[in-house]
C-alpha cells in the first residue's frame, strides 16, 4: 500500500478505492463532456496522507481519478467545496509525480489559510490531483466530481446537501467549464484567477509579438537557446531594451491595459509567456485553437513603434475553425458560451501577467452574450503576479457566494470592461506595499 492512514481515519481511508465518477456523465469521453487525452507518460503517486485541523476529521487514498483527500468538521454544515488545482507541467523536474494539495490559491503552506476558513466555518472539502498533469482542464473538472462520490462513502453514507465548485488557475477553468457543462451538480462557483480557452490566444499573442519585434523565433525544440538570445535582445526585468520596452508595453496593453502592478507583475512573465507559448502550442489539442486573427494590438507608440505598424507586419495564427467552434470535440478547448446557471464569482488579480484580465472580459462578454449576465460577479485585486490572494480575500468572497447561494442576495463586484488604471481597491484587502504598483512601462 503506497499510503498510510493517519489515526481513527485509517479505517475511512481503507475503504475508498473507487473507480466511479459522480455521475453518468463524469467519464473520460463520456456523454456532456469530451477531454482531452492526459499526456502519454508513466505517472508517479505521492502520499496523500495528511493531518486533519483541530475539530475536524480527514481522509486520503487513491482512486481512478488519482488521489484525494476529504476534511470534514466535528461540526459540519452538510455542504461541501470541491477545489480544483491549477496547471503543473508535466515537463518540469518531478512533473510525472502526481500530488493533491488544498484548497486556496496563492497561499504559503499550500493553502492553510483558506482550508482554514472552511473548516471554522463548517464547510467540508475534498481535493484530486487527477489522473494526469499538463493543461487538462476536462480532465481535472471529471476527475473533481468523481470525489462527490467518494465524499459521500468517507462521510458514512450521507451526502451534502450543497456543493460549491472551486479553483485557482487552471482550476479556475475547470470551475467555469464545470459550471456551463453540469451545472445541475453545484450550488455555485467562485473560480480564482480563472484560466480558460482565451489562455492560448493570449500566448500565442505574445509569441507573435516578440519574434516581430526581437526578430528571435522561439521554437519548443531549441527552447533555451532562443530564450537566451531573445534575452539579448529585450534585457531583464526590470533593465529592459528599447526592444523590450516595447514588448512590455504590447503585453500590457493586450492584457487588460495599463493598471496597478502590471510591471511588477510583468516581471515574472516577460520572455517566460514567450516560452509558454512555445511549449504549449505544440500540443495538438490547444495549438488547432489558439488564434491571433481578430486581435487588434496596441502599444504605447512613443517607444518608437506604431500599432499600425505591428498590425500590419504581424504573423497571424490561423485556428482551426470546426475545433473552435461549439462542435469541436473538446468542450474545455472551445470559447466559453456564458450558458451558466448557478452563480458564479470570480476573483483576478490586476497585474496577472500570467493569465490576463482580459479573459475577464471576454468570460462576462460570453455570460452577456447567454443572457445570464445576472448569475456572474467579478471581483479585482490590486497585486502583482499570479494568484497571490490574500486570505481576507479569498474568504470574503467565498461567503459572498455562499450567502448569493442561499439568500440570492447577489454581491457586489468590479467593472471589469472599464478603464483598470485606478482598479482593485473596492476588494483588495490589505493593500500590499508600494499600491499602486506602476501601470506600464
Amino acid at each position: 500500500m503506497f499510503w498510510k492512514a493517519i489515526g481513527a481515519v485509517g479505517a475511512v481511508a481503507l475503504i475508498v478505492m473507487i473507480a466511479t465518477a459522480t455521475t453518468s456523465r463524469a467519464a473520460v469521453g463520456g456523454p456532456g463532456l469530451t477531454a482531452v487525452p492526459c499526456p502519454g507518460l508513466s505517472w508517479q503517486n505521492d502520499d496523500p496522507a495528511f493531518e486533519a485541523l483541530p475539530a475536524a476529521r480527514a481522509s486520503f487514498g487513491r482512486y481512478d481519478g488519482g488521489l484525494y483527500r476529504v476534511e470534514i468538521p466535528d461540526e459540519w454544515n452538510g455542504e461541501l467545496v470541491l477545489w480544483a488545482h491549477g496547471f503543473v507541467d508535466h515537463r518540469s523536474p518531478r512533473g510525472t509525480q502526481l500530488r493533491v494539495g488544498f484548497p486556496g490559491a496563492g497561499q504559503a503552506g499550500q493553502g492553510r489559510p483558506f482550508r482554514e476558513h472552511l473548516i471554522a466555518s463548517g464547510f467540508a472539502w475534498a481535493a484530486s490531483s487527477y489522473r494526469c498533469n499538463g493543461y487538462v482542464p476536462g480532465i481535472g473538472l471529471l476527475d473533481t466530481m468523481a470525489l462527490g462520490e467518494i465524499f459521500t462513502k468517507t462521510n458514512g453514507g450521507r451526502a451534502p446537501t450543497r456543493t460549491y465548485l472551486t479553483g485557482g488557475s487552471m482550476g479556475g477553468h475547470v470551475t467555469v467549464l464545470g459550471l456551463q457543462e453540469f451545472p445541475a451538480n453545484f450550488a455555485g462557483g467562485l473560480a480564482m484567477c480563472p484560466a480558460g480557452p482565451g489562455e492560448m490566444d493570449f500566448l500565442a499573442a505574445v509569441g507573435a509579438a516578440s519574434e516581430l519585434i526581437s526578430g528571435v523565433t522561439v521554437s519548443d525544440a531549441t527552447r533555451d537557446q532562443d530564450v537566451a538570445r531573445l534575452t539579448d535582445v529585450v534585457g531583464v526585468p526590470p533593465r529592459y531594451t528599447d526592444k523590450g520596452r516595447q514588448l512590455a508595453s504590447v503585453q500590457i496593453e493586450i492584457s487588460g491595459g495599463p493598471r496597478p502592478f502590471a510591471m511588477e507583475g510583468l516581471t515574472a512573465r516577460f520572455t517566460q509567456n514567450v516560452s509558454a507559448a512555445a511549449s504549449i502550442l505544440t500540443e495538438a489539442a490547444w495549438s488547432q485553437v489558439a488564434t491571433n486573427t481578430s486581435l487588434r494590438y496596441a502599444i504605447d507608440e512613443s517607444l518608437g513603434l506604431t500599432a499600425e505598424s505591428i498590425n500590419s507586419r504581424i504573423h497571424r495564427k490561423v485556428a482551426n475553425l470546426e475545433a473552435r467552434s461549439p462542435n469541436g470535440r473538446y468542450e474545455e478547448t472551445i470559447p466559453f458560451d456564458g450558458r451558466i446557471e448557478r452563480p458564479l464569482l470570480t476573483l483576478h488579480g490586476t497585474g496577472d501577467l500570467f493569465v490576463p484580465v482580459s479573459l475577464q472580459r471576454t468570460l462576462k462578454q460570453a455570460v452577456d452574450t447567454a443572457g445570464a449576465s445576472e448569475l456572474l460577479v467579478q471581483r479585482l485585486m490590486r497585486i502583482s503576479g499570479h494568484c497571490g490572494f490574500s486570505r481576507t480575500e479569498q474568504a470574503r468572497a467565498f461567503d459572498a457566494l455562499v450567502k448569493w447561494v442561499h439568500e440570492g442576495a447577489r454581491p457586489e463586484g468590479d467593472d471589469v470592461m472599464g478603464n483598470l488604471t485606478d482598479a482593485g481597491l473596492k476588494f483588495t484587502d490589505p493593500l500590499r506595499a508600494g499600491d499602486p504598483g506602476t501601470a506600464k512601462p
